[in-house]
């Protein structure tokens, strides 16, 4: 919530409720942060709490860059997310399927209603099978754990398909190795704070087109347990801290 703003702010007002990036500013868990008019930020969406507009950050903002803007879905593609559960894998599931896309899902059995809920057309037990070595195809896997690698599901790719990887810097030789050879690509990235995406995010849960995934909300007072449980790998959706003064 906006506490106050400069003399020459127009677009915010105190007692606004905002959400957005804090960027190199860091500051996430602060009680206070200052932040330029101009920046990552944008009215919190209408129906929704503090908590909810905490996590419908960065998970939705990553997914919508890959998807859209670095692999180019568009309908009638078929898409796989791996990691389909998580934070960043929760959101890729809805957005493949608002892009019009056949979308796969991979994560533990516990969690297949959850991403058919979410939208999944189908579900791979990661405990049970390899989709790497599936034998169905995709024009698009999307590696949101980065559990996986190219060579080890380049199989799974059509002719033309290409793999997203969300480590930026260490993918990026192979990515212009395999766009100069053709056929199967890599196509890495870091995803860039951008006010259009969470004007683009808060239109579409606003119209009920997104769906927020919240596993648990801790105080701030135990934001080293909230650490912890988020590091042993099995949350589902985001983990949410409430900062209280």
């Amino acid at each position: 919530m906006i506490e106050a703003t400069g003399t020459g702010v127009r677009r915010f007002a105190p007692g606004d409720k905002v959400f957005g990036f804090t960027g190199f500013r860091l500051g996430a868990c602060a009680e206070y942060v200052c932040l330029p008019e101009a920046g990552s930020l944008e009215h919190q969406p209408a129906g929704i709490g503090f908590e909810q507009a905490a996590a419908a950050v960065d998970g939705p903002s990553t997914a919508l860059y890959f998807l859209r803007d670095r692999a180019h879905v568009r309908s009638g593609q078929h898409v796989l997310v791996n990691g389909a559960s998580g934070s960043i894998g929760t959101y890729a599931v809805q957005l493949a399927k608002h892009l019009g896309a056949e979308v796969t899902a991979v994560c533990s059995s516990r969690n297949a209603d959850l991403v058919t809920s979410l939208g999944a057309d189908h579900v791979v037990d990661y405990h049970r099978e390899d989709f790497g070595s599936h034998h169905d195809t995709y024009d698009v896997i999307f590696d949101t754990i980065t559990a996986t690698s190219f060579a080890r599901c380049r199989r799974a790719l059509t002719q033309h398909g290409c793999y997203l990887p969300t480590t930026g810097l260490i993918n990026w030789p192979l990515g212009a190795w395999t766009a100069l050879r053709g056929g199967r690509t890599v196509r890495p990235g870091m995803s860039v704070e951008k006010k259009a995406a969470l004007a683009f995010v808060k239109d579409l849960i606003e119209s009920d087109g997104l769906r927020i995934v919240v596993d648990r909300n801790f105080p701030m007072n135990r934001i080293v347990d909230a650490h912890r449980y988020v590091d042993r790998g099995h949350k589902v959706g985001n983990v949410t801290v409430t900062v209280r003064g």
